[in-house]
């Protein structure tokens, strides 16, 4: 069973979101693939396999694949200790009979991926109350939205790097909706000149994670994603683009937590979708 549960996972990604739609410096897809025979059979989600996530994971005797969206192995490495507290994650893992698949970019740039999420949410007038789950669902979906870098030999018009879309809201407005939609207490802002709570947005363009290489040169009124370099929202506002920053996994989680497992439930019948409860940004506020 554990076998056939890896191959199923792996041919849903491929249907889903294959590794071909990756960045060409990204680690995905199967990472690390356990010899140990068992007949569990749960899929397990998670941002990251932190040491909390993984004594979750490891907890539970339904897993037989862990689908972490980060890479659990991205920089060059010469080995696998447990002095690492990270690779001893991975190592316990395998002996425990989980795989761990890691689709990243590739969730990023589908239709109906990460940032079609991400700015489907922000669509939507949360400041004028909290829209319905029909609402929030329909948005999912990033309608009228455009992809800022398109990926090699897309299967769409719509796979890409990044979304952008035109709105009609305040500045003020908009961070209320980043903050609603990402269920946040607090974000960073960085307004450029000028602007003020009541200055009208026009447009907004998304990048999950890291996006200061994919929004970089796109004009638009707002730029969100988890985060930039200081140089680089120094150069945004020097251009007229305000900034609204969530820290890094702020921006994929929800979706992680939300989308995926009904993608991956319709791509999965019988193998229970278990949803982490440990993961979380490791940046909080103080």
């Amino acid at each position: 069973m554990a076998a056939e549960t890896l191959a199923r996972v792996r041919a849903a990604f491929d249907s889903l979101a294959p590794t071909r739609l990756a960045g060409s410096w990204d680690n995905v897809g199967l990472i690390a693939e356990s010899p140990v025979a068992h007949d569990r059979s749960g899929v397990f989600l998670a941002v990251d396999l932190s040491p909390a996530v993984a004594d979750e994971l490891l907890a539970r005797d339904d897993i037989a694949v862990a689908v972490v969206y980060h890479p659990v192995i991205f920089a060059a490495t010469k080995s696998l200790t447990l002095a690492k507290p990270l690779q001893a994650s991975i190592l316990r893992c395998i002996a425990q009979g989980i795989s761990i698949y890691c689709p990243h970019t590739c969730l990023d740039v589908i239709d109906g991926g990460i940032n079609d999420w991400l700015i489907g949410g922000l669509s939507l007038a949360w400041e004028d109350g909290t829209p319905d789950a029909d609402a929030r669902a329909a948005a999912a979906s990033g309608a009228g939205s455009t992809a800022i870098q398109m990926v090699d030999d897309p299967r769409n018009s719509r796979e890409g790097a990044g979304r952008f879309l035109d709105v009609d809201c305040t500045w003020g407005a908009m961070i209320q909706r980043v903050k609603a939609h990402l269920d946040l207490p607090h974000v960073q802002v960085a307004p450029a000149r000028g602007v003020s709570a009541d200055s009208r947005v026009t447009s907004v363009a998304v990048c999950a994670g890291s996006g200061g290489s994919v929004l970089a040169g796109t004009k638009a009124d707002v730029w969100v994603t988890g985060e930039l370099g200081h140089h680089e929202v120094l150069a945004a506002n020097a251009a007229g683009i305000s900034v609204i920053l969530t820290n890094h996994t702020n921006t994929e989680r929800g979706y992680i937590r939300s989308v995926l497992p009904k993608q991956l439930g319709d791509l999965l019948p019988g193998h229970a979708i278990v949803v982490s409860q440990a993961d979380a940004d490791p940046l909080t506020t103080a």
